[in-house]
């Protein structure tokens, strides 16, 4: 299974201001400072929103920065003016990898300055997730 978000969060962190004026609204889901987590975990710390931005149990690592990239071509304009909005102090790609049951490997991404590059140019950061499954 795999999936890669986009997420933007702060302490002070207006989401509702922000999504108001973004073509995100219908995209993005909101969570605020102070609602509960869920499972009784206590209260939100920070404001956030999230998006996916791949969805596809079958996305290869390459597939998953691709869309990235893509996400990040598409959207240049609006990460540009998050990374301006009030609030917003963590902007990050977060891609989730999870080993497929019963086996053991290395996975050794690559990752191309030109993705870096792109990432520094609308102020976002980039989380690679790997997690291991068990058939217990």
């Amino acid at each position: 299974m795999c999936a890669c978000y986009f997420r933007a969060q702060g302490e002070d962190f207006d989401v509702d201001a922000f999504l108001s004026e973004s073509p995100w609204k219908n995209m993005a889901a909101v969570f605020r400072k102070g609602e509960a987590k869920s499972r009784g975990q206590g209260q939100r710390e920070y404001s956030n929103l999230s998006i996916i931005v791949v969805e596809d149990e079958n996305a290869t690592v390459a597939q998953q920065v691709a869309e990235c990239r893509n996400f990040i071509r598409d959207h240049s304009e609006e990460l540009r003016r998050l990374q301006l909005h009030t609030g917003a102090k963590a902007r990050w790609f977060s891609l989730a990898y999870y080993l497929p049951i019963g086996e053991v490997y290395a996975i050794c991404p690559y990752f191309e300055s030109e993705f870096l590059e792109e990432l520094v140019g609308v102020g976002a950061e980039f989380e690679f997730n790997v997690f291991c499954t068990s058939v217990e």
